[in-house]
């Protein structure tokens, strides 16, 4: 991708403006609004004025948004290289994997007036991956450019899988390539080099990794009791969430999502979700009965927050107000269930029961 030269000074001044509230503890709505190309597509119907001032590349961008929001990854390197920057995008399904069941109505509609725009302005669509591509028209559309070099702490997920035994549920809130990390930091731990970029990129972040075995020459006689015990729990806790297990190296991987375990809810807070994919299957019996009161609660309503709905609540507002994720844009009053999937129902249905099952009056939120 060629880089742009010759920013002019406002333009320099924003960049700077977006650099400090990257970093910063609390992210300001406004920026957020440069995290998407269309934010509210998932909870309206665009209309033909909506699209009307965008170029061709922007429109198959927008429209690729929306898939992108549910995980999707793609064989372009072009959409690849665009969603990969963006710091809401976690992508996890191939796309054969991915169903058109996840999308709600708004979703199913302005997929279908964008690809008619899409082919309006450039017959066949826009031409993916031709050579010398840029995001340009992109992120003048948006007033924006992403950031990309965002931090990746040094600690381990789980810093004592070689010393004690875990447990299943400890495995509860991480993602599938978050317990294929920590299966293989296990390795990684004992100095094994990896043949998978994916994982060489996240054991190679990290202060206390230093690979000197090839793979082919590694031992498990290395590994102690607590370590065999892991890698096997950890492995059946990763086939359990889809056969075959996390996909490493796929396009657009992103290795700064994979962040510790902890024992307590504070810990598990400060995680960018509680659930990452409770939008796209649905939750099993043994991860929503490990979790607590609040989590589950919390875990409820990230449904309602990935979908943009505000909170009358102070405590939810804090909570989602310090993900880069969120971007609150519906009231209350105006959120409508239609936006939610088969997934987030059901979902919702099975925290709220957990929920209530722990108290009858639910979690007392401030």
């Amino acid at each position: 991708m060629k880089k742009r030269k010759g920013f002019s000074v406002p333009l320099l001044v924003l960049l700077c403006a977006l650099f400090v509230n990257f970093f910063a503890v609390e992210t300001k709505a406004e920026t957020k609004a440069f995290e998407y190309i269309i934010a509210d597509s998932d909870s309206r119907y665009l209309t033909a004025e909506d699209i009307s001032g965008m170029s061709v590349q922007v429109v198959c961008f927008a429209k690729n948004e929306i898939y992108a929001r549910h995980g999707r990854t793609f064989v372009s390197k072009e959409l690849s290289g665009y969603f990969g920057e963006q710091p809401w995008y976690y992508g996890f399904l191939s796309p054969e994997e991915f169903s058109s069941a996840v999308l709600n109505q708004y979703e199913t509609a302005n997929i279908q007036l964008l690809t008619n725009r899409e082919k309006e302005l450039e017959p066949g669509g826009y031409v993916l991956d031709r050579s010398g591509y840029t995001y340009d028209a992109v992120y003048q559309y948006v007033y924006g450019e992403q950031l990309t070099d965002t931090l990746v702490d040094d600690s381990y997920i789980f810093p004592d899988s070689d010393t004690r035994y875990l447990s299943e549920s400890e495995t509860t809130n991480l993602s599938q390539q978050a317990i294929c990390y920590a299966k293989n930091e296990i390795y990684a731990r004992h100095g094994r080099l990896f043949k998978s970029q994916e994982l060489t990129d996240y054991f190679n972040s990290k202060d206390w990794y230093n690979g000197t075995v090839q793979p082919e020459n590694f031992s498990t006689a290395i590994f102690n009791a607590y370590e065999n015990a892991n890698v096997q729990l950890l492995s059946q806790c990763e086939m359990a969430r889809s056969s075959g297990g996390y996909v490493l190296d796929q396009p657009g991987y992103d290795i700064t999502k994979v962040l510790s375990a902890g024992a307590s809810d504070q810990e598990l807070l400060k995680n960018d979700y509680i659930f990452i994919d409770s939008d796209t299957r649905y939750l099993t019996s043994d991860e929503v009965n490990g979790l607590s009161l609040k989590m589950a609660c919390y875990a409820k309503n990230e449904i309602y927050a990935r979908r943009g709905r505000l909170f009358n609540s102070q405590e939810l507002r804090e909570y989602f107000e310090g993900k880069r994720w969120y971007y609150g844009r519906i009231s209350p009053e105006n959120f409508s269930d239609d936006v939610f999937n088969k997934y987030e129902l059901e979902n919702i249905r099975v925290l709220t029961e957990r929920e209530f099952s722990l108290d009858s009056n639910g979690y007392q939120l401030y």
